[in-house]
């Protein structure tokens, strides 16, 4: 016996699919490399499979979740840039220790960090602004 046809119409029904959205997958992701945490404490957790965290990790390592796209330098040699215009010793202003991060999301928001920043710091800082 064939089942019945239908058309034109969709079956409505419940969505067997979880919907994450990329605040929720930021703050796993987060999770699973905070101490005394990992990948398979987070999965359990969340009830998610091992391979979506890793899938999760891959968009956020090539900028699918933020929008923030890894860079790197392709060449051996450094590119030949002009030097600065010479400042008066009067206009100078202490460089902070560590020098300076200056990150612009696609909101518009800019965010500069000077100093010596840990990672895990400036991480947080980023996922609370995207």
């Amino acid at each position: 016996m064939r089942a019945p046809e239908v058309h034109g119409e969709v079956l409505a029904g419940p969505e067997r699919r979880r919907r994450w959205s990329t605040e929720e997958k930021l703050r796993i992701l987060a999770q699973s490399v905070a101490p005394n945490s990992g990948p398979a404490l987070t999965c359990r957790m969340h009830g998610i499979s091992s391979g979506q965290l890793y899938t999760w990790r891959r968009q956020f390592r090539s900028g699918e979740l933020t929008g923030f796209v890894p860079i790197g330098i392709t060449s051996d040699e450094p590119p030949q840039l002009p030097g600065p215009a010479p400042v008066a010793e009067a206009d100078r202003k202490p460089e902070p220790a560590g020098g300076t991060i200056e990150v612009e999301l696609p909101t518009g928001v800019k965010l500069r960090v000077t100093g010596d920043v840990g990672e895990a710091a400036l991480r947080r800082v980023l996922l609370a602004l995207s």
